[in-house]
């Protein structure tokens, strides 16, 4: 596997997911589709979505893709950034951190920087955030009044 085949890989070991891209960039007709977009705006949503219904039997084999993928990235660095941009990123915030960390492969987590935890915590400092901000505080000012 290499940047050049890695979304026919996907697409051969998950057919679903050329469905879905077919269905979101119909637009394109039979344009090569782009790895950065592919995995952005197919793959880590599909990944998302196991993690929110909690479904290991989509998540394990996502995962075993993604260190694959890794894996491979050790002699291509085009692979190399794809990771480190489209998964790594988004490992960043993503909610459900706690439900992949187990099923991620070392050299994924490795390669995408990933911090234990650090989705979380990003998060909940991000909502604490924005219930201090004044318009949040304005918010339920506005909301106490207006119950009066």
């Amino acid at each position: 596997m290499n940047f050049e085949t890695v979304v026919t890989e996907l697409f051969t070991r998950f057919p679903k997911l050329q469905a879905t891209y077919r269905a979101q960039f119909d637009y394109m007709g039979d344009e090569t589709p782009a790895p950065y977009m592919v995995f952005g705006s197919v793959l880590v949503p599909a990944l998302t979505q196991s993690l929110e219904a909690g479904d290991l039997s989509s998540i394990l084999p996502l995962c075993a893709f993604l260190e694959d993928v890794a894996e491979a990235a050790r002699k291509d660095n085009g692979l190399r950034a794809l990771l480190e941009v489209e998964v790594g990123e988004w490992l960043g915030w993503a909610a459900n951190e706690n439900l992949l960390a187990p099923w991620l492969g070392p050299e994924t987590k490795r390669i995408c920087g990933y911090v234990p935890g650090l989705a979380t915590q990003r998060r909940l400092l991000q909502a604490e955030k924005e219930q201090r901000s004044l318009r949040s505080r304005l918010k339920s000012k506005f909301e106490q009044l207006w119950k009066k």
